[in-house]
């Protein structure tokens, strides 16, 4: 192109630039800046082109553009110039806001405008990050509203509040503008006036005539401009007719005559109200006008100050006087004043004493007591008063005017910042700076601005702060300035003594904005992305690409140009990276060449992007056929019984090797197997017939490609191999059983057989019975066979035999021929025949909580050998009918009504029958009923025993063949025991639920007591440890002590498990012709939840807390949150038993020990013996080792061992262990460490995942042979036998919290830790500083004596008579005491003690003549024992007194008060069985007994020790 042809393209372009009004018509890479565009054009034009020319091609482009346009849509990327916001009316904003206005209250809205095209603008409100917020600006709007509650009055005087305002625009960078306002507080009225005295008690003369002024009353209010305007009325209260006031000045006249003499008062009410209504405020006082005599005058003031006192609010001289007054007390006789400076209620009226005064004599002055500020208080109104000695006083006002001084120094706004585009012309504005002169009036506070530095660069306007450019700027030469301002106000300044103004300096940076100057580029003019796989996730990462730019205010963005079909990848907008965005497929494309560009707004740059698609193996195998075969049943192969092949479609030649391996998916039972050859080989033989075989079976065969390694795909082809018949199955008797035939019946045929074979094999169905050769004697005689028909030989009679069991020999016609013998049941119908005999039946109901309805209880009884009769007999009461009862007459049926009360009834009936062959005849039938309520704490806290193989009707019944008075039933034997076993009578023991189960089981539950019901732990605990003497006693196996339905892991639960106990008060019926048993129908139920038992009730004496839910106020001691005892104490050689836990996903335990030794079994939970039936191993054992905690846990599949090593426990101290068992981990950490070496961890062996323990929670060891049970239930750990030795504290599982002090079984243990070496030990005290302690009280103790001694021998004391060391009541030496008023002697009270208290017992020295634990008294038996035994002593004394008269000396036998030792000897002073009354009985265990309470009744062991 020639020099020519290039310049004109060049003007053309400059030509098209200025005349086109819409910049969007350009190619954006053809835009420039504006700054660039004006040069060039400029520049261009003077050099080559005529004005004449120029204008004619303006004129033609101009006729042309809007055809133009039509074709050049425009492009949405332009970016143009970028320009600052600007506020449109910042100088006229002059919002007001009245006080008190709640919050949210609208201020003002501001506007700024950006003239560039497509800006948002966004708002923000500037000020200091320690400064609290007082407005809120919406950022779109600009709407302004208050964040704060304004006061204009005294103290805040929020009069006016600066506010500045930011208007940022989304520009490349964002500028802003900033504007700052003054917000004027309004005033309104709400405040009441305040009067300026707090009491108005004044005098006036009895000669005082009407219109004479009496006083002035004054208020003030803190509120400005009208709503300050105060006007005062008398109300028409008490003496208002005597005097009148001047509604504005407050000046009270005398209205008419005094009538009242001297000494006597007025009191008027007086009512200041604002003159502005609206609210209307008010105030009142009450005023006391004292009558003088006319001879007493109050005192005036000798030339008063009139005038106002000026004064400079700079002022600091305290000393001296503002003003002096002078004051006669026109008193001749009495010339003394005292002077008073009023303190009014407003600061104008010296509320806060900023002036005092000082009396000298009869004059007094006037000086400053604090700082004036004419900016808070502009003028004060001072009131003194001066009184003589008859209390007369006057008034006199000064007024004093603050004259404002410059004080202030003018302060900045928090604007720190300004922006400038580089390339600006001069002239530009940059920013606005404010500043504000706090001084009051505007002499002293006009601002004025000028720059201290950077002059050349910027100027600023004197009066507005506006800063305007001198220059153009360059960012790459310097990218900003530092511009000091200096803000000066209008007067010479009082704070420095120069002659000057007060100026405030500030700092502002000015930083230099980017333009879009720069085009981008790409570091690569090509990119390659190999290797991607074509089964690449959605928005996987492919590549990135990267363009640069000068430009700083340049954001570049990213786009796919062109190459991306089927939209496969996409573009991050601003990251340049490419991902993955539809499914690839190899098959299709195998690779792709993008376009990309890269856009700052005005310029861009191309890239080529190559992504290559890597093919994977994403196609699984296909098999050639759909595959079946039939083969015998019961038949085995050696070779194949079918091929199947595969191949693979990612391999394009069939013929190749398809490296495919054949599997059996889901292989149940191992039938089958195959190789990778496809040869399926069958492994057990297979079954066609019911009920276990199937006709046809499926195998399914999955196909893996690549050799089965690595990532394969498969695909699975079921098999379908038809399974042909053998006769291998032998026929079977399907009649419906029993079959009936009745009694006294001629010989004839019974029944016709029909029998079934699973074969279908030819002639399977073809069958032939007979009695099986194997059969008694007697089936052979009295039964035969017809062909299909059974046939019955003799007549039979029931009573001799109710039932035959008859062995059928059926045999097929098939091949080879099949045989089997099956069983007919065969009863023999009643006729009834025989005549009824008298008899008698006992029905046992228990009635819970005396709740049960009306009960279906048990029928009549009669001895008769038919028992098919009953519609041949009649039932009615012999006597009237009972008043509790309903009889049926025609079933026998009674029931038991409502409200029946317990005891014991007998009931009487006739019975009558009539048959066709029996006469009619009637006999007497006696029933026992026997009805005993049952409280709902029996229930709650009972134990529960699953047998087997054994029905309800047995375990309830008294065979026939024992029919005896003293025969019992299963029942009442289990009774029996288990009042030996608890060692409590039988009628405290109660078994009331026998129910049966469909698995042939009899679940059964019972309670015992004493005083209180023993816990369940206590019952199942002791049961569990005696279940072989129990089960040899009644001739029955337990499956399970204490029933428990999560106890089988998964069996009712997948996950956590609790047993939850229902109860009924509607009873259920088990009838046994002589025995009835209605029982309460209580059981257990799973729920698959993790749930502690609710606490609704205070322990230990505890009581509810009134008005608030699971609260108890508590005895001391008992700190648990239901008054627990959280505390027990072990010494090695006892245990305690606690309620159990459930089965839970999580679990956790948390307990506080202080050992004494280092070895010892701390928690024991686990079964307490062995139970072939049911061998469930789970346990956890918790033990300290060498200083050292153990956790040992099974899940039943396995022990896992975690051994802490981190903390060493020492004697004496106190540690926190928390244990938290998991389906997948177990984990024990001490002292809440959570570091890794504090926290030890483990995981369950073998598939089990929870403990499932249905035994008692044991404490500091076990009474359980633990070497034993580990052989027997073959554990790989066994926890050791030795007990703990230290205290346990504060147990919680699952957030319950243990009753620890009062335990159901223990031994040796001492409840609450009470014992002093161990109260020590758990405070830290060192065993050192113990001995320490006990040596000092010695040695007092020593000094002690030695003093006593002294005293003694100096008194004398030897000298009196010692002989008689009788301890009586007043002793001979002393005045009045003679020879019968000794006759008392004291010693007679003395008790021996029967035990000997020490601090430590051997427990081993105790073993010789204990009493057996198990040995519990009943209490009512207890006393009456004891009762018989003192009547029965010949020796003892018949009343027991304090005196024993004539007594002189020592001997008497009789020594003591008889207490619960009484008529018994040493050897009977044993009273352990105390405890075990109850709660109630504590007192007296403590006193007498060694042990605590419910000592382990199963362990025949020695005794623990107490102090």
């Amino acid at each position: 192109m020639s020099t020519s042809v290039q310049r004109m393209s060049r003007s053309h372009h400059c030509i098209n630039m200025s005349a086109t009004p819409q910049a969007g018509h350009l190619n954006p890479a053809q835009q420039q800046t504006h700054q660039q565009h004006k040069r060039k054009c400029r520049d261009l034009g003077r050099r080559l082109i005529p004005a004449r020319l120029l204008l004619g091609v303006i004129v033609a482009i101009s006729l042309l553009s809007p055809a133009l346009a039509l074709h050049s849509p425009p492009d949405k990327n332009f970016s143009g110039d970028n320009r600052k916001p600007a506020f449109k009316n910042c100088a006229g904003y002059a919002p007001k806001v009245k006080e008190e206005q709640p919050e949210n209250t609208y201020v003002l809205t501001v506007e700024a405008v950006d003239p560039d095209p497509d800006q948002v603008i966004r708002y923000s409100i500037v000020q200091s990050p320690f400064e609290r917020p007082k407005f809120f600006i919406n950022p779109s709007t600009g709407v302004i509203f208050t964040t704060h509650t304004f006061d204009r009055d005294e103290p805040i005087h929020e009069k006016f509040v600066f506010v500045t305002v930011q208007a940022t625009d989304n520009g490349l960078p964002p500028l802003d503008d900033v504007c700052t306002f003054n917000v004027t507080i309004e005033d309104i009225n709400d405040n009441a006036p305040a009067f300026n005295k707090a009491r108005y008690d004044e005098s006036m003369s009895e000669n005082a005539q009407p219109d004479a002024v009496v006083m002035t009353i004054s208020a003030s209010d803190f509120d400005d401009g009208n709503n300050s305007l105060v006007e005062y009325e008398i109300l028409r209260e008490r003496d208002f007719q005597y005097f009148k006031i001047d509604k504005e000045s407050g000046i009270i006249y005398l209205k008419r005559p005094i009538d009242k003499r001297p000494g006597q008062s007025y009191a008027i009410i007086v009512r200041a109200y604002n003159v502005v209504p609206d609210p209307p405020q008010d105030a009142q006082i009450e005023v006391r006008i004292r009558v003088v005599e006319s001879s007493i005058k109050p005192p005036s003031f000798v030339n008063p100050i009139d005038t106002p006192i000026y004064l400079k609010e700079n002022l600091k001289n305290f000393t001296h006087p503002i003003a002096t007054l002078r004051a006669v007390s026109n008193m001749p006789d009495k010339p003394e004043v005292i002077f008073e400076l009023n303190t009014g209620r407003t600061e104008q009226t010296n509320s806060k004493n900023t002036f005092v005064f000082n009396q000298i004599g009869n004059e007094v002055t006037i000086s400053l007591g604090k700082t004036l500020d004419y900016e808070a208080i502009t003028d004060y109104t001072l009131t003194m008063i001066v009184r003589n000695t008859h209390e007369l006083g006057t008034e006199h006002q000064i007024k004093i005017q603050v004259e404002d001084v410059n004080d202030n120094i003018p302060y900045y706004t928090e604007v720190k910042s300004g922006t400038i585009l580089e390339n600006e012309p001069p002239g530009t504005p940059v920013m606005q700076v404010r500043a504000f002169d706090m001084d009051g009036t505007s002499a002293n506070n006009i601002v004025s601005f000028e720059l201290a530095d950077n002059r050349e660069y910027f100027t600023i306007d004197p009066n507005t702060g506006n800063i305007t450019a001198l220059t153009t700027f360059d960012r790459e030469e310097r990218d900003f300035y530092n511009v000091k301002v200096i803000a000066s106000d209008n007067s010479p300044s009082s704070l420095f003594d120069n002659g000057e103004p007060n100026r405030g300096h500030q700092v502002f940076r000015i930083s230099i904005g980017d333009k879009n100057d720069h085009k981008p580029h790409f570091q690569q003019d090509k990119y390659l992305a190999e290797r991607l796989l074509e089964d690449a996730n959605t928005n996987t990462e492919v590549i990135e690409v990267k363009a640069e730019d000068e430009d700083n205010a340049s954001q570049i963005l990213y786009s796919i140009e062109s190459g991306n079909v089927g939209d496969a990848f996409k573009i991050g907008l601003k990251t340049g990276k490419i991902t993955v965005n539809q499914k690839l497929d190899y098959e299709t494309i195998t690779e792709y060449e993008l376009k990309v560009r890269a856009f700052d707004g005005i310029y861009d740059d191309y890239t080529t992007v190559v992504i290559k698609i890597e093919d994977v193996n994403d196609n699984p195998p296909v098999f050639k056929q759909d595959y079946s075969v039939t083969i015998l049943e019961e038949t085995t192969y050696d070779d194949c019984i079918l091929t199947v092949e595969a191949y693979d479609p990612d391999i394009k030649d069939r013929n190749a090797d398809q490296h495919i391996v054949y599997s059996i998916h889901q292989n149940d039972g191992n039938r089958w197997t195959i190789d990778n050859s496809g040869c399926l080989r069958l492994v057990k033989t297979l079954d066609r017939d019911p009920p276990n075989g199937h006709k046809n079976w499926q195998v399914l065969i999955k196909a893996n490609d690549e050799d089965g390694v690595g990532t394969t795909v498969s695909t699975v082809k079921e098999v379908t191999v038809t399974l042909k018949d053998i006769n291998d199955n032998a026929p079977f008797l399907i009649n419906e059983m029993p079959v009936y035939w009745q009694e006294n019946r001629n010989p004839g045929h019974v029944v016709q057989l029909q029998a079934n074979d699973y074969d279908d094999t030819p002639g399977a169905g073809n069958f032939t019975f007979g009695i099986d050769s194997e059969a008694t004697p007697d089936i052979k005689t009295k039964f035969s066979m017809d062909g299909d028909y059974l046939h019955a030989n003799v007549q039979f009679d029931r009573e001799a035999q109710k039932e035959y069991f008859i062995p059928i020999r059926i045999s097929d016609s098939g091949v080879p021929r099949q045989s089997a013998v099956s069983i007919l049941h065969l009863v023999i119908g009643d006729v009834n025949d025989n005549a009824m005999s008298e008899g008698s039946s006992r029905i046992f109901i228990y009635n819970y909580k005396g709740e049960a309805p009306e009960t279906d209880i048990g029928r009549v009884f009669v001895d008769d050998l038919d028992d098919w009769d009953l519609d041949d007999k009649y039932f009615e009461w012999k006597d009237l009918p009972h008043d509790q009862f309903r009889l049926n007459p025609s079933t026998g049926m009674i029931t038991m009504l409502v409200h029946t009360a317990e005891g014991e009834y007998d009931l009487s009936f006739v019975v009558t029958e009539d048959s066709m062959f029996v006469p009619r005849h009637s006999v007497d039938a006696y029933v026992t009923v026997v009805v005993r309520e049952l409280p709902e704490e029996a229930v709650d806290k009972s134990g529960s025993i699953r047998f087997i193989n054994v029905t309800k009707e047995e375990f309830i019944s008294v065979p026939r063949d024992f029919q005896s008075p003293d025969a019992l039933s299963l029942k009442d034997r289990l009774q029996l025991s288990l009042s030996k076993l608890f060692n409590t009578s039988v009628s405290n023991v109660d078994v009331f639920t026998v129910l049966q189960n469909e698995n042939h089981t009899l679940d059964v539950r019972f309670s015992a007591h004493g005083s209180p019901y023993y816990a369940p732990e206590k019952l199942n605990g002791i049961v569990a440890q005696n279940q072989q003497r129990l089960e040899n006693e009644l001739d029955l196996q337990m499956l399970m002590v204490n029933i428990d339905e999560c106890l089988i892991e998964k069996f009712k639960c997948e996950e956590s498990c609790t047993n939850e106990l229902h109860k009924s008060s509607v009873p259920y019926m088990i009838y046994s012709n002589t025995t009835s048993f209605v029982g309460v129908n209580a059981f257990v139920q799973a729920q698959c939840v993790c749930e502690a038992p609710l606490m609704r009730r205070c322990l230990n004496g505890g009581s509810p807390r009134y008005g608030e839910n699971d609260v108890c106020d508590c005895i001391d001691g008992f700190t648990g949150p239901h008054c627990e005892l959280v505390s027990v104490a072990f010494y090695g050689s006892g245990y305690a038993f606690y309620e159990p836990i459930a089965a839970c996903n999580n679990t956790k335990i948390s307990l506080e020990i202080t050992p004494q030794i280092d070895q010892g079994l701390i928690m024991y939970l686990g079964p307490l013996n062995f139970n072939p039936l049911l061998a469930i191993s789970d346990f956890l054992a918790l033990e300290l080792d060498n200083g050292y905690p153990v956790l040992t846990v099974d899940y039943g599949s396995g022990a896992i061992r975690i051994r802490h090593q981190h903390i060493k426990m020492v004697a004496d101290r106190s540690y926190q262990l928390d244990i938290i068992l998991q389906r997948t981990s177990i984990e024990m950490t001490v002292d809440n460490c959570r570091l890794s070496t504090c926290q030890t961890l483990g995981a369950p062996i073998g598939p089990n995942e929870f403990l499932n323990v249905n035994a008692p929670l044991q404490l500091g060891g076990t009474p359980v042979d633990l070497e034993q049970l580990g052989r027997q239930l073959n554990w790989t750990h066994v926890p050791n036998q030795k007990g703990f030795f230290g205290c346990i504290r504060n147990l919680t599982i699952n957030e319950q919290t243990y009753n620890l002090g009062m335990p159901s079984v223990f031994r040796n243990i001492d409840s609450g830790c009470q014992q002093s070496v161990a109260v020590a030990f758990s405070f830290g005290i060192d065993r050192n500083f113990i001995i320490a302690i006990i040596v000092c009280l010695a040695l007092l103790l020593i000094i002690l004596l030695a003093v006593v001694v002294q005293k003694k021998q100096k008194n004398g004391w030897h000298e009196k008579d010692i002989d008689d060391i009788r301890e009586t009541i007043i002793n001979y030496e002393d005045e009045g005491g003679g020879e019968r008023d000794t006759d008392y002697d004291l010693n007679v009270l003395r008790t021996q003690p029967f035990y000997e208290e020490k601090l430590y017992k051997d427990p081993h020295a105790l073993q010789g003549n204990m009493r057996d634990p198990n040995d519990i008294p009943d209490i009512a038996d207890f006393l009456g024992d004891k009762k018989e035994n003192c009547d029965r002593d010949v020796g003892a004394t018949t009343v027991d007194d304090v005196r024993h008269y004539a007594y002189e000396g020592d001997g008497n036998s009789d020594g003591s008060l008889s207490s619960l030792a009484s008529c018994t000897d040493d050897g009977d002073l044993n009273f352990d069985y105390l405890s075990n009354f109850g709660p109630r009985f504590r007192k007296l265990a403590d006193m007498y007994g060694e042990e605590p309470s419910d000592t382990d009744s199963n362990v025949d062991d020695d005794q623990g020790w107490r102090i």
